[in-house]
């Protein structure tokens, strides 16, 4: 029998946990043609909720087309990934992608192979000046509503991770897209990201491109009830109980972030398939030895950190939730004035290492956490 909790990778069928409101939703608009910004921190299961997302839209008969950011690294890269995720895949022969290469992107000069695989593959020149570039950029990027035009289709594109896209193109690139994508009717899109700072800003701040564009939405940790039938029933299936605390532990230990409930589960997994009895002490045996494993990355991560940001990662993991701007936990943490504790949880946030919470702040990887409290000389705040 297979481990059933899956962390690391896209979690598709039945590895998939709940979501049943946020898929109806986000489907109901993307259907009636919204465009639709998903913010999130990291490890919530964005990716994983696009791509089953997508695959229930084309099963209802849309084009879909996921196009992650992350693989980009220039304007080509860029222009490369949307015509292989948009342009080639929607289209089946290869005479047929040659008519599209010269009657919708002809500005590109766009050279399409066959692979060894029988997969198609575009190399695009997107020119040298910057008037060039956008030129090729936006004419390749309305292609996309030509082609759902003329094959009568609506068609979905996700881009994730889209804050990227102020990194490869700055202000220019974001203005173009909202000038291209703003006259699309034919083409609905959502817009993903895990950097909260970064794509709230863009959707935001009005004197972004992106102010206002379309419909934000906060996707947030998976109900308790969901990830109770989820995880009860993968331990019964291999004749494991998992009493309530048990199950209390599981979330106070991987703090209910689905990535890390689904890690920590797999390791429980393992030990009751050897044999263990799941409870609420191998629970926490399993998290503080996941924790361990770990020590080499967290020790290099807090080498880069200052001591007056070590200082509040210690006073985080031992009270997280807890407001640090409020006067009397500065003053009982001794953690110095208050605009420099604001910039220390600014670049912890930045970092990636803190996220807020509830008003509070939380460490993005409570595994980190139990390492920081073990770890620490801090003993009592």
């Amino acid at each position: 029998m297979n481990n059933p909790f899956v962390y690391g990778e896209i979690a598709v069928g039945k590895a998939f946990v709940g979501r049943k409101e946020e898929l109806a939703d986000i489907a109901r608009g993307l259907q009636a043609g919204e465009r639709i910004f998903l913010i999130s921190p990291r490890r919530f299961g964005k990716t994983s909720l696009i791509v089953n997302l997508l695959e229930r839209l084309k099963n209802k008969g849309l084009m879909t087309a996921y196009i992650d950011l992350y693989r980009a690294a220039s304007l080509e890269q860029l222009a490369a990934l949307f015509a292989e995720e948009v342009l080639l895949k929607s289209e089946t022969r290869l005479e047929t992608l040659a008519r599209l290469a010269r009657e919708i992107v002809p500005l590109l000069r766009p050279k399409i192979t066959v692979e060894q695989d029988g997969q198609f593959s575009a190399a695009l020149d997107i020119g040298k000046s910057k008037s060039e570039q956008s030129a090729a950029l936006a004419e390749l990027f309305d292609a996309a509503e030509k082609i759902a035009k003329k094959r009568g289709k609506r068609l979905v594109i996700a881009f994730d991770e889209f804050q990227e896209a102020t990194a490869l193109g700055g202000e220019p690139l974001e203005k173009l897209m909202r000038s291209v994508f703003q006259g699309h009717h034919n083409v609905s899109y959502i817009f993903s990201g895990s950097k909260q700072h970064l794509i709230a800003d863009m959707v935001n701040n009005k004197d972004r491109a992106f102010y206002k564009l379309g419909r934000v939405l906060f996707l947030g940790k998976i109900p308790e009830k969901d990830l109770r039938v989820f995880i009860t029933e993968r331990f019964a299936a291999m004749g494991a109980t998992v009493d309530e605390a048990a199950f209390r532990r599981i979330l106070s230990e991987a703090d209910s972030i689905p990535y890390y409930v689904q890690y920590l589960c797999s390791f429980l997994w393992n030990k009751c398939r050897e044999g263990a009895g799941l409870s609420e002490k191998l629970v926490a045996e399993t998290a503080a030895h996941i924790a361990d494993t770990q020590a080499p990355l967290y020790v290099g991560m807090l080498e880069n950190i200052p001591l007056k940001q070590r200082k509040i990662l210690q006073v985080v993991s031992r009270n997280p939730g807890e407001k640090l701007y409020s006067h009397e936990v500065i003053e009982r943490n001794r953690l110095g004035p208050a605009p420099t504790v604001q910039v220390s949880l600014n670049l912890l946030i930045k970092k990636g290492i803190l996220e807020k919470e509830n008003g509070g702040h939380v460490f993005c990887d409570p595994f980190f956490r139990l390492w920081v409290v073990k770890n620490s000389l801090l003993k009592s705040v």
